[in-house]
């Protein structure tokens, strides 16, 4: 099993003691789980039943060895989860947890009615250099967006493989008239704001410039991708909607659109909430697709290096995570912080932006919500400035160009708040030095490090390309010493790869090591 047991008993002793109310105080849908099988599990579904009294299979979530179960009536999550916990096919199994929204109400002393936030970024001197591209994509996982807004309408994605409201699923993508992106929270071809979150966000990112109306946004030009993942009430997305969310932007990656980042800004549930492996390995393969997840820090007022904020606070190098600046470029008080968990700030306190209430409406909101667009603006704009940096690139430049503050030393890992200007006249380039490309081991193989150096804040990824090759170290930072193990080799001569960021090491497993 891969699931940490003390969540587990985490999540059962929320269970026991009745957290039973409605979405907004609940943490997770009740009657349902999310197992993952073994991939060498025969006939999955009819594992599904293996519980007495026959659960169902609600869906199998696309891309992953995850299933969305129902529990038979009568069945507690406690009893399914213990059993399931037993199963030696099963790998993991936690609840289909909620996320909300990170937006706080506009409150008096914050609210603005400027855009001193892109002053502070210094995206005027910025737009010297780029003011955006319409290659560049940007996907807005959210409430959705007002696709038709005075401000946003010209900077909407949509998709050339489909043709509008014929039926039909052009593309063959698995998704029919998926025009602006896709509605997963009712699973349908309008991705329409129906809140008023996802389209404030939108204009943070990408408001279009120098056209006469409203505000502009860190990109005059860009694309705005809309996921919507909650309903008007924006308390219901679940750990099964945000994975589908994921899995369909990783699939439009991988298929040709130009997606460089995603802006999340959403997280946190319940008092039990927490550690969501489902959700966790989405978002980790979004990185390793190459796109670059901004995420807001979260609205508590609280250290997450001792109390996580997910998915914010998880330690994986495709994710960005940022706090919350007032216009004084001191931490708004009820921003999270922490000089391991988060990595930077930038305004989100009293920022104007464009609204759903009609196609020509504005308005301020307040929150770490609305610092997380002006990052994931930013990494666009440098993006469309530099179309040759990776994500890794992309996060370590907007890290090591801040504007370090004597209000954010111990705050945040980078001690300093965005500055897009410096981001773009001075790109940190992630590129992986190892001390050998080539390591010959014994057949009783055993455990390995290699030295691997790459400049400050370059984050990346040890992954091993075939089973016998297991990484010790999992993800990386700058120049460190990564360790890994080669198992018992039965075979005389076997050879694999093991992958440090940009890097592959041969690994030539044989008898006496050559």
């Amino acid at each position: 099993m891969t699931f940490p047991r003390s969540f587990i008993a985490l999540i059962l002793f929320c269970i026991c003691a009745g957290i039973v109310s409605a979405n907004d105080t609940h943490p997770f849908v009740e009657g349902e789980l999310l197992v993952k099988f073994g991939k060498n599990s025969a006939d999955k579904a009819a594992k599904v039943s293996r519980l007495k009294a026959g659960p169902s299979l609600l869906e199998e979530l696309k891309g992953t060895e995850w299933q969305r179960i129902r529990l038979p009536k009568g069945m507690s999550m406690e009893e399914a989860i213990r059993l399931y916990e037993k199963d030696p096919s099963v790998e993991a199994v936690q609840p289909n947890f909620y996320y909300r929204l990170l937006a706080t109400p506009n409150d008096p002393q914050y609210s603005s009615s400027g855009l001193y936030g892109l002053q502070n970024i210094s995206a005027p001197a910025a737009w010297d250099l780029s003011t955006g591209s319409p290659d560049v994509v940007v996907a807005v996982i959210d409430t959705g967006i007002r696709l038709t807004h005075e401000d946003l309408a010209a900077n909407i994605w949509t998709n050339s493989g489909e043709i509008p409201g014929n039926g039909i699923d052009d593309d063959g993508n698995g998704f029919i008239d998926d025009v602006y992106g896709w509605d997963f929270r009712y699973d349908d071809n309008d991705p329409s704001d129906q809140h008023g979150h996802g389209t404030h966000v939108a204009g943070t990112i990408g408001a279009v410039g120098n056209n006469g109306l409203g505000v502009v946004g860190v990109n005059w030009n860009v694309r705005l991708m809309a996921i919507k993942i909650y309903s008007p009430s924006g308390t219901d997305t679940t750990s099964a909607m945000l994975i589908n969310a994921y899995n369909y932007v990783r699939m439009m990656k991988e298929r040709g659109v130009n997606i460089r980042v995603t802006n999340n800004s959403y997280g946190g549930c319940g008092e039990a909430c927490g550690y969501d492996h489902a959700t966790r390995e989405a978002i980790d393969a979004l990185g390793e697709a190459g796109i670059l997840n901004v995420f807001a820090a979260g609205n508590n007022n609280r250290n997450t290096d001792s109390v996580p904020f997910y998915p914010g606070s998880y330690d994986l190098p495709g994710i960005l995570n940022v706090a919350n600046s007032n216009s004084l470029d001191q931490r708004n008080s009820t921003s999270n912080y922490g000089v391991v968990s988060v990595d930077l700030a930038a305004p989100g306190t009293g920022i104007l932006s464009t609204t759903n209430g009609s196609d020509s409406s504005y308005g301020g909101s307040s929150g770490t919500s609305m610092a997380a667009p002006h990052v994931a603006g930013a990494a666009a704009l440098l993006a469309a400035h530099r179309p040759d940096l990776s994500a890794s690139s992309l996060k370590a430049t907007l890290m090591n160009s801040v504007d370090v503050l004597p209000a954010w030393n111990g705050l945040v890992k980078t001690g300093g708040r965005l500055n897009v200007a410096a981001a773009l006249s001075s790109p940190t380039v992630c590129t992986a030095e190892v001390e050998a490309e080539s390591l010959f081991i014994g057949t009783k193989g055993g455990v390995f490090s290699i030295d691997a150096s790459m400049p400050q804040n370059c984050d990346y990824s040890v992954r091993g390309e075939y089973f016998w090759i297991q990484p010790l170290t999992r993800s990386a930072s700058g120049t460190q010493t990564v360790q890994f193990r080669v198992s018992l080799n039965n075979t005389i001569f076997r050879s694999g790869y093991l992958r440090i960021g940009d890097k592959q090491i041969q690994i030539t497993q044989s008898r006496g090591g050559k």
